[in-house]
């Protein structure tokens, strides 16, 4: 049997963490419910077929719960994923010679980057293209992908509503911006800024100069949606977006300094970003680091994602953002205080037409014919090649 470093065991666990956000819904539910009819009329008893089936499936809203709560709930899946042989996973050989990209510096072992290694091949795309290997998922519960970054390319500024994601760097290193949305953001109390591309975010659909005709390559995060039903952007095809993105709110938010895992390369200062290396991980919640942006070192990086629930285009659509600080909304004490005190405006904006993120297929990954997609979770043959 093929050594498949651990994915297995995080793929269980990410079902079983699932389910456990499942319950908490239904437990938050159920207070709600109680609370609410407490004092009033008692309603007449339903029949037996009245109540069998007619009740809709909980769905797993994640906005209503703290981070300290969704975390006791994932903590099982972030020691899987810190578990995790990424050598074995990708198949890949570590070494001691110092080249390549990091593995374990506890170890001081490096490993050679894959990102050129992926087919189908797409090197004239442009220099920022991340590529995408899907590994699994199961609707409304979890997808499970792995991200590889070649050298100083990134995935810019990105939200993720009302999810939980765990992120493993698998190898390499990654400089993180990350935020937190503030509660009470009110589109009609938050000036947007001096920009036209507010109006428009990553679902409308424009034709850019570097798209192609070719159906096998679609780019961007359009072929990643039929692969996890969901897309971070969409090359835009036609002019008729832009009254869409009049109404997309723009977000108050502000610099969360210190994600999990992250650390500083270098002194803190109004410059320095956090850094996030192999083999640490990273999460994110509903109300902290919900928006955030990659940009891979010198050598490259892999991580393996696991979204809790998955993006659902039009329930939970990915939107990309630029970050402006808020000078206007920040109070008096605040002024002239370091960048913790600021605030900043996510203003909704088209995918950048640099930024593209293809799918292929990578040893194990990604050799899907259509979907590979979960519909029972007792289906065994639904992973991709997870042999």
């Amino acid at each position: 049997m093929v050594n498949d470093g651990g994915l297995q065991s995080v793929l269980q666990t990410s079902d079983l963490v699932s389910n456990g956000l499942l319950s908490l819904n239904r437990s938050r539910a159920q207070q709600h419910n109680f609370t609410a009819s407490a004092g009033a009329k008692r309603k007449p008893s339903r029949s037996l077929s009245e109540i069998s089936g007619a009740d809709p499936p909980i769905r797993m809203d994640l906005s209503q719960h703290t981070s300290a709560e969704l975390k006791q709930v994932v903590e099982p899946l972030i020691k899987e994923l810190e578990n995790l042989d990424a050598a074995a996973l990708l198949s890949l050989n570590p070494s001691k010679n110092g080249r390549g990209a990091t593995l374990d510096p506890r170890q001081h072992l490096t490993v050679p980057p894959i990102h050129d290694r992926i087919s189908p091949s797409y090197k004239n795309e442009g220099p920022n293209t991340v590529r995408f290997l899907h590994v699994k998922e199961v609707p409304h519960k979890y997808s499970v992908g792995v991200f590889i970054f070649p050298p100083h390319t990134q995935i810019p500024l990105h939200d993720h509503p009302d999810m939980v994601v765990l992120s493993r760097i698998l190898y390499g290193e990654l400089q993180v911006q990350s935020f937190d949305v503030l509660p009470g953001n009110d589109d009609s109390k938050i000036d947007r800024p001096d920009n036209p591309g507010h109006k428009r975010n990553c679902h409308d659909r424009k034709t850019s100069s570097t798209s192609r005709s070719s159906s096998a390559l679609r780019t961007s995060f359009d072929k990643i949606k039929e692969l996890m039903s969901r897309a971070l952007s969409y090359q835009d095809e036609s002019e008729d977006g832009d009254e869409d993105m009049q109404d997309s709110a723009v977000l108050h938010a502000k610099p969360n300094l210190n994600p999990m895992g992250a650390h500083f390369a270098s002194p803190v200062d109004s410059d320095t970003l956090p850094m996030i290396s192999a083999p640490n991980v990273t999460c994110l919640y509903p109300h902290e680091g919900n928006c955030h942006s990659f940009v891979a070192g010198a050598n490259g990086a892999a991580v393996i994602d696991v979204l809790l629930p998955p993006y659902v285009d039009g329930e939970r659509d990915c939107t990309f953002y630029e970050a402006n600080e808020d000078r206007h909304g920040a109070s008096a004490n605040q002024q002239g205080q370091d960048e913790q005190a600021s605030s900043y405006i996510l203003a909704p904006m088209n995918q950048p037409e640099d930024f593209h993120c293809i799918a292929g297929s990578y040893g194990r990954f990604g050799a899907c014919k259509e979907y590979c997609v979960d519909e029972r979770e007792d289906n065994s043959g639904a992973s991709c090649n997870l042999s």
